[in-house]
């Protein structure tokens, strides 16, 4: 993330050296990535793949998605909802244009969106996260389930099936970033030959940049026709005289988010009947300091107890941010505040307070770096500011610091943060003491927790889960894979939180890029790739929810649900 941050020139170079600390510098995780674990996929479920991959319904929506005109208005809408800026958990402006089309132009109605302007969704019992609303956007394909003789739910809920991709981003980190007047983000275009840009100033001044009309809606200019261009790859876009897309979001990940909301709203058209609801999201707070936001309230996990009640009683979980792993990174992030007693020069400092306390976490050995078999585990002091002086020959108010920890296993977590937290005290406690200052006293340097993160780690102990079974299947079936091994890499995603919980989870992607780089950064950018791609992962999606929520196929045949009724979760929901 880019800090808002204005650094004080008082910082000590201790402290600018020290603020990329990065301790186990390899990636967390489990065994290596190219290793593999087989499944064991039932025959029920390749039998259900088949029927529904075939489906005539299913056919038809995926023919219909396949015209130009369908590729036109999913990359038209793709451009519309990227440029409204969704920092996270300020993602409410977007999150409100989606509420809005959902009823006015996909084909639902109000009571089939089940997310609210004000951020709460009535069933769960966590609407708010660090104090804050949860804008997540979600509509649901009803299914038949509720209406069947001897329906099971938990606590009033009935079963469902979850595909959801996140719709904040990290860059502006905050809507009072944007230009007063402005509130859009400018899509620039810049040809290949040009270098990506260094600094937001240059990306500013490329004077190529995709228009919108009053209401919203992409030119369709000479900048649009050359940004639409399609192609297979970097190579032939750099030849055939493609551009890099700069827009926040373009690849993390509004491309694949927008086009489940087309998938929803072709489920609508086609009158895809599942056996389970169906829900579809765009979910909140993935990125930055999110916190894991919007999953947290749809899982009802809770922080501090680090257990997910799974309200709305979901049993199966696909996310779209790809990579297909079922291993999960967990972290513990914390913000730190060292703050000075009084704005005099001759006291206790908060920039040597924090620098004394990054050094003592500098020396941490993480207990991969001291055990033989221990999984790697990682820490990062990532940021480091002050505010500045009030005026000359003042001393700085306050100085903070941003640190992260991170293992699969939570047992290597929390023997991490044990030796890690009591460091930022120290750290103050070491100051305080050179100026003969005791801790607490009012001439002595404090410290405030500003906020913590917890994303939940997750290790599969088998690859043998339904939605693991459905993803692959499907693929299987629809030619994108040869065989049914699961990666045993690790990742950080939203489905950290419904695999701690216990719920099958397994990713997908439903975007289609020619190229791109600058995830997070705010040179972001993409090149537009082929839209048959796009159809072909809607299939394959569509087939593995279908799979898990059972399905009224055309035929008047009903493919059973692939799993039972009643979601797990790790604590009961107390109302």
């Amino acid at each position: 993330m880019n800090s808002p941050y204005r650094k004080s020139s008082l910082l000590t170079a201790a402290t600018i050296l020290l603020t990329t600390i990065v301790a186990g510098a390899q990636q967390a995780g489990g065994r290596p990535a190219q290793e593999g674990m087989p499944a064991t996929i039932p025959a029920s479920i390749v039998t259900a793949a088949e029927k529904i991959a075939n489906d005539p319904q299913v056919l038809a929506l995926i023919k219909d998605q396949s015209t130009d005109a369908a590729a036109k208005a999913r990359w038209n809408q793709f451009l519309e909802l990227v440029r409204i800026p969704s920092p996270s958990r300020q993602e409410h402006l977007k999150a409100a244009e989606i509420h809005r089309r959902l009823v006015n132009e996909w084909g639902f109605s109000p009571a089939d969106v089940m997310t609210r302007a004000d951020g709460i969704i009535a069933a769960s019992d966590t609407n708010i996260v660090d104090n804050l609303p949860v804008y997540n956007a979600c509509v649901v394909i009803e299914g038949s389930y509720a209406g069947s003789a001897g329906a099971q739910n938990y606590k009033g809920q009935f079963p469902k099936v979850l595909v959801e991709g996140h719709i904040d981003v990290v860059n502006p980190e905050d809507l009072a970033l944007m230009p007063p007047g402005d509130p859009f983000i400018h899509i620039k275009l810049q040809p290949y030959a040009q270098p990506v840009v260094a600094t937001p100033q240059e990306l500013a001044a490329i004077p190529g940049e995709l228009s919108f009309d009053a209401k919203g809606r992409v030119i369709e200019n000479d900048n649009y026709a050359t940004a639409s261009r399609i192609f297979a790859n970097a190579k032939e876009a750099e030849a055939g005289g493609g551009v890099r897309i700069y827009v926040p979001g373009y690849g993390d990940m509004m491309p694949s988010t927008s086009n489940a909301f087309v998938l929803a709203a072709a489920m609508k058209k086609h009158k895809i009947r599942p056996i389970y609801d169906i829900w579809i999201c765009g979910t909140a707070g993935e990125e930055g300091k999110g916190n894991l936001a919007g999953m947290k309230q749809l899982y009802g996990f809770d922080q501090k107890a680090g257990t997910g009640s799974n309200p709305l009683n979901f049993v199966a979980n696909f996310g779209l941010e790809g990579g297909g792993v079922v291993n999960f990174l967990g972290s513990y992030r914390f913000e730190m505040k060292f703050k000075a007693p009084s704005p005099r020069v001759d006291g206790p400092s908060a920039p040597a307070a924090m620098a004394a306390a990054i050094a003592m976490i500098a020396d941490v050995k993480t207990p991969s770096e001291l055990r033989e078999g221990a999984p790697r585990t990682t820490y990062t002091v990532g940021r480091a500011s002050c505010e500045p002086p009030p005026a000359a020959n003042m001393g700085v108010p306050s100085c903070a610091i941003e640190v992260d920890m991170r293992s699969t296993r939570k047992e290597t977590l929390d023997e991490i943060r044990t030796t890690i937290e009591p460091m930022f005290q120290a750290g103050v406690t070491a100051e305080n003491a050179r100026h003969g200052r005791k801790d607490g006293s009012d001439e002595a340097i404090s410290l405030e927790l500003m906020w913590y993160g917890l994303r939940p780690a997750f290790v599969a102990e088998s690859v043998d889960n339904v939605a693991i079974h459905a993803g692959l299947q499907s693929g299987i079936q629809l030619g994108v894979l040869n065989s049914p091994m699961v990666g045993t890499g690790s990742g950080s995603l939203n489905d950290n939180v419904p695999a701690n919980t216990g719920i099958p989870t397994y990713q997908f992607s439903l975007a289609s890029s020619a190229a791109g780089a600058g995830g997070h950064a705010f040179w972001e950018w993409g090149t537009r790739g082929t839209p048959a791609n796009e159809v072909a992962r809607m299939h394959r999606v569509l087939t593995a929810a279908l799979i898990v929520s059972g399905f009224h196929a055309a035929d008047g045949t009903v493919v059973q649900p692939a799993v039972g009724p009643m979601g797990k979760r790790t604590r009961e929901v107390v109302r």
